[in-house]
């Protein structure tokens, strides 16, 4: 089956042989090949197909469930929610002949604790498991939170219940990395792959080329289907070009996953054969503006408050990409994709979505600016950077004069937007960016925005706002703890209502992308734990 939306909650063109160059195109690079310092999304997707984790999301185009990958079941839960074991398949080899051994996962674990030298990853771990004061395997210590009663054994201690671990053993953090290979800082450049495909080749900011691991078993391999030979990604191209050439053929996808911008969003939409080519799937991203309470005047509650109001929204849904294939416009945080979603409006801005100015003015004067003040907006090129400038001409009318700082796409949140260093340093009073959950619960979604414990001082910080309420933190530890789904559900809208009172995430957008997939690309599907295309299932009609 193909044509429009026909890889959204199904698979598209199926079938396809093996074998065959599968070419991919981004605008920027990967964050990082290190499996524990990569964060985009799209990265993610593509350490899927290099090494395998202890757990993994499935192939299933409409449930995002997580199923064993390198264990051989979910993992075992024992001591009133605080331990869980995981079983490790027998053979599993790394590209470099070594058999993957519990204790290689166990070190991949421990590698997140060093964030003095691996900030960019998530850091759920450092908060959750018992670690006592662990900063990473290169002070010479073992992890006590981390067990290996043998080579398939691997057993973690909980600080606290927590019934979404299966979910973080999902994440690239979890692929095995044998540690006489660990190389530090640089073990990006060259990772040892456990997964079907290999590095030969990867040039900074320009191509990375994937080819077979010959160590790879298939049957050993729940998951992955790994029919194209080689995966090639070419980085660095103009946004406008790249829709260009991908619609021309030279690219069968873009691998980034921003979607197609304003230039030739039209002309797909317009022709039947293209259209019958591309996908428009919600991704359960949310795109807002963050207000950095770090950074004055934006330390007082009623300045970030004077922001909201003056924002306008239709201005800013029309710079994104517009409502319908662009999105939707959004006006609480959790997205429709999740069932604690409410919709609520806690600062209209008025019928034509142009902002309330009155309203704005009135939160200036309590800040004791009512003339208003300057700031600077952090953004990168593309659509983020017409969204900046958009905010810029909204929020002027009301005196405030906000400069656009446009910073590398690659750094942005490794050392950028999402290092509070920089942030303090260029003075970003806001940041244009985008969220999607880790996985797809309320935690996974919310609580790395907005835990004031997942504030991460050296960098790959996405808690930008810096805001760190006890009220929140207790909140979501109680959430966590709860069994019922509907007393959770209530309690993760009122995490949101006090971050909404706090005004520090404005919210856009809940997310659509015009998605352009090669006709010559079979078992295509957005895959609905990312809302990006799952890379590993393509393959190449031949």
């Amino acid at each position: 089956m193909s044509g429009w939306n026909a890889a959204v909650a199904a698979l598209a063109n199926p079938g396809g042989a093996p074998g065959g160059r599968l070419r991919m195109v981004a605008s920027a690079d990967v964050d990082s090949l290190d499996p524990a310092r990569t964060y985009y999304v799209w990265s993610w997707l593509l350490q899927r197909t290099m090494h395998r984790t202890l757990m993994a999301f499935g192939t299933d185009p409409v449930s995002p469930t997580v199923v064993p990958d390198l264990a051989i079941g979910p993992g075992e839960v024992s001591d009133s929610g605080l331990t869980w074991t995981y079983r490790i398949r027998e053979g599993v080899r790394f590209e470099n002949g070594e058999e993957v051994r519990a204790q290689d996962v166990a070190y991949a674990v421990e590698r997140v604790f060093a964030q003095e030298t691996l900030a960019g990853g998530p850091t759920y771990l450092l908060d959750l498991l018992d670690h006592g004061d662990y900063r990473g395997p290169y002070r010479g210590q073992r992890c006590r939170a981390v067990d290996c009663p043998d080579d398939h054994t691997l057993r973690f201690r909980l600080r606290r219940p927590f019934a979404d671990f299966d979910f973080l053993m999902a994440q690239p953090n979890t692929a095995p990395v044998p540690a006489r290979f660990d190389t530090r800082g640089d073990y990006e450049k060259a990772p040892v792959c456990s997964g079907p495909y290999r590095i030969r080749s990867y040039e900074a900011g320009r191509s990375l080329h994937l080819v077979r691991n010959p160590l790879w078993n298939r049957g050993d391999d729940p998951l992955r289907t790994a029919l194209p030979d080689e995966m090639a990604v070419t980085f660095g191209v103009d946004v406008d070009d790249l829709d260009r050439r991908l619609i021309a053929g030279e690219f069968h996808i873009d691998v980034e996953g921003r979607g197609i911008q304003h230039a030739a969003r039209d002309a797909i939409l317009a022709d039947p054969v293209l259209r019958a080519c591309a996908d428009n799937p919600a991704t359960g991203f949310l795109q807002y503006i963050t207000v950095q309470t770090a950074v004055p005047p934006f330390d007082d509650l009623h300045a970030r408050r004077a922001v909201f109001y003056a924002a306008d929204k239709a201005a800013l849904l029309e710079a994104r990409g517009g409502s319908g294939v662009g999105g939707s416009l959004a006006t609480s945080l959790i997205p429709p994709t999740l069932p604690s979603h409410t919709g609520s409006d806690r600062y209209p801005c008025g019928a034509d979505l142009r902002g309330d100015l009155p309203a704005a003015r009135a939160e200036l004067a309590a800040a004791g600016v009512p003339d208003g003040f300057e700031t600077v907006i952090a953004t990168q090129p593309g659509k983020f950077e017409l969204v900046a400038r958009a905010l810029s001409e909204a929020v002027a009318r009301v005196g405030i004069k906000a400069r656009v700082e446009v910073l590398d796409t690659a750094s942005y949140y490794r050392s950028g937007l999402g290092h509070p260093d920089t942030v303090r340093a260029l003075g970003l009073g806001l940041g244009v960016t985008d969220w999607g959950a880790d996985y797809p619960t309320e935690y996974g979604f919310l609580a790395p925005l907005v835990d004031g414990r997942q504030i991460k001082r050296g960098g790959g910080n996405f808690n930008f706002s810096e805001l760190d309420d006890p009220l929140v933190r207790r909140l979501v530890d109680e959430a966590q703890a709860l069994a019922d789904p509907s007393a959770r559900r209530g309690l993760w809208q009122r995490i949101e209502d006090t971050v909404m009172e706090r005004a520090v995430i404005l919210p856009m957008a809940h997310d659509r992308t015009l998605h352009y997939r090669h006709p010559d690309v079979t078992n295509v599907y957005v895959h609905p734990a990312f809302g990006l295309y799952d890379i590993q299932a393509m393959g190449l009609a031949r």
